[in-house]
């Protein structure tokens, strides 16, 4: 089978899903084939015939080789500004790629202000006018012969991000268009959020049943062993087939490897957490199985990070790292918890090859945080942030603003915390709120859609206190950033990469302004 991940995904690390996959299938003696069609599809526009017309897009274009050999040189993350210049360099090489009147394309995003990403019908239309997306010309040249290379009838497409969604159908209705023997399926983390709506219903309510040939929803390994053949096969935890990324090009300072040691959140309360409106249930393993599967991958890839991309990392799997060198250096999202109090082990996490340790806080009102159902406490938080400084492992806290839980006294009050810490707190991210579409909270509100389309996953709110958006924003940019940029001690975040790139630069003693803080 031909697994196919397209583009628009960060280019620093090969995909998770479809590596699980691969593994599942070859475990089972079925032939499987990875193509990464995101960093093969970046890169393929990055090197196109460029039409430079401004001296910017000259200098880069002239420098080309030269930004993506960076990118992946250790020594560039030794210079933040430098970093930046390449970034924003190479950036540019891709937005020059498309007809920019009407598309918009990063090194992290996709979009066509013609059609939106949420809407059926425009997905629908994408994959008929597939020969008009940016990325037709690299389905000839490139996707081509990976499909006329497969023997399998099943061409699978994982869908994991909204960026991906118009360049998947296109890419979907150019299969439809010239290989009608093969079947299409779609899965990962976007379709699975669809398919959770309570309106996605079967073929009567799919609106891509003439399209798409099977959509799969949650962890596909045990639906595409059934597809093949191979069915009751008992769940198990596989580990990540990383062939296809052997020797690749992707944009980082050495192999990244994402591994995930656990599916869902073991915690599963937030009340602002869109998956908890999927019930996506939680699914883990013994953290000494976990550990053996991980150095298994270490043995065959030697990668240089490891990203735990968890929902959150247990504590019983942090415990078992921290008893392990492994050789490798690594990140991952955790909740404060209890033993982080400990400063001697988060000097043993250290030892373990921790480097960035990324933390949703959310608030610093405690009201909010337990009407939030979030499970912190504001002391233990604080404890925790100054262990980690102490520890050399950094900080890359996650504030949540405009909950209906939260006010304008309450977002203060965050800005008085994050003051307080603000010399332990390595970077900060910053996001406005949306409401989930299905959470619970979304029926006691008044609401509106936020994105015009069938498919979109939130809704806008009036705000029971008036705290609406544009007052979040403002405060935000008008308070918030600037109080924090006097005697700021945050860094600056990574430009497109964000917390991907953030760890690698950990050596740097100097700081930057906090107007630079990632605002989502």
């Amino acid at each position: 089978m031909l697994l196919i991940f397209p583009p628009v995904a960060k280019p620093c690390e090969p995909p998770a899903g479809v590596a699980l996959l691969a593994a599942a299938l070859k475990t089972h003696g079925l032939p499987c084939t990875v193509y990464d069609a995101s960093i093969e599809g970046l890169l393929y526009l990055i090197q196109s015939d460029l039409d430079a017309r401004d001296s910017w897009s000259r200098r880069a274009l002239k420098n080309r080789n030269t930004l993506l050999s960076d990118l992946k040189t250790p020594g560039l993350y030794k210079n933040v500004d430098r970093y930046h210049q390449r970034v924003y360099d190479l950036n540019k090489l891709l937005s020059i790629s498309v007809d920019q009147s009407r598309y918009k394309i990063s090194l992290s995003d996709y979009s066509d202000n013609q059609l939106s990403s949420v809407a059926s019908q425009d997905l629908l239309t994408s994959a008929a006018a597939f020969d008009q997306n940016p990325f037709f010309p690299f389905f000839e040249q490139e996707i081509r012969p990976q499909i006329l290379a497969s023997d399998s009838p099943y061409m699978g497409i994982s869908l994991c991000y909204l960026n991906q969604a118009l360049v998947s159908f296109a890419l979907a209705g150019w299969i439809k268009a010239n290989f009608k023997d093969k079947k299409i399926v779609m899965g990962g983390g976007l379709v699975s959020s669809w398919m959770s709506r309570p309106d996605f219903g079967d073929t009567v309510s799919n609106p891509f049943s003439d399209l798409i040939d099977i959509m799969i929803k949650g962890e596909g390994e045990q639906p595409l062993l059934a597809l093949l053949g191979v069915p009751g096969t008992r769940k198990k935890h596989y580990v990540p087939d990383y062939g296809f990324a052997k020797n690749h090009a992707y944009l980082a300072p050495g192999t990244i490897l994402p591994f995930r040691a656990s599916i869902g959140c073991y915690w599963s309360k937030c009340r602002f957490c869109p998956e908890r409106a999927e019930t996506r249930p939680y699914s883990t393993q013994r953290a000494a199985k976990t550990l053996e599967d991980l150095k298994k991958m270490n043995q065959q890839y030697s990668p240089d990070t490891v990203h735990f991309i968890d929902n959150a990392v247990t504590p019983a799997f942090l415990r078992a790292l921290s008893k392990t060198q492994l050789g490798f250096k690594w990140y991952g999202f955790v909740r404060f918890e209890k033993e982080f109090l400990n400063l001697d082990f988060c000097l043993s996490l250290k030892k373990s090859g921790c480097e960035m340790l990324k933390l949703g806080l959310e608030s610093g009102d405690q009201k909010v945080l337990e009407r939030m159902d979030k499970g912190t406490d504001l002391g233990m938080a604080s404890i925790t942030l100054k262990n980690l400084k102490r520890a050399g492992i950094l900080t890359y806290v996650y504030l949540l603003f405009g909950t209906s839980f939260e006010d304008e006294a309450a977002a203060r009050k965050t800005l008085d915390y994050t003051k307080l810490h603000k010399e332990y707190i390595d970077y900060l991210n910053l996001a406005v709120f949306n409401l989930p579409k299905f959470s619970e909270d979304a029926q006691g509100l008044e609401t509106q859609e936020f994105y015009h389309g069938d498919l979109s996953l939130y809704l806008n709110f009036v705000h029971p206190s008036g705290w609406n958006r544009r007052k979040v924003k403002n405060f935000l940019d008008k308070e918030f950033k600037k109080e924090l940029a006097i005697g700021s001690e945050f860094r600056k975040n990574p430009a497109y990469f964000s917390s991907n790139h953030a760890m690698f630069f950990n050596h740097l003693e100097e700081t930057n302004d906090c107007t630079n803080i990632i605002h989502r």
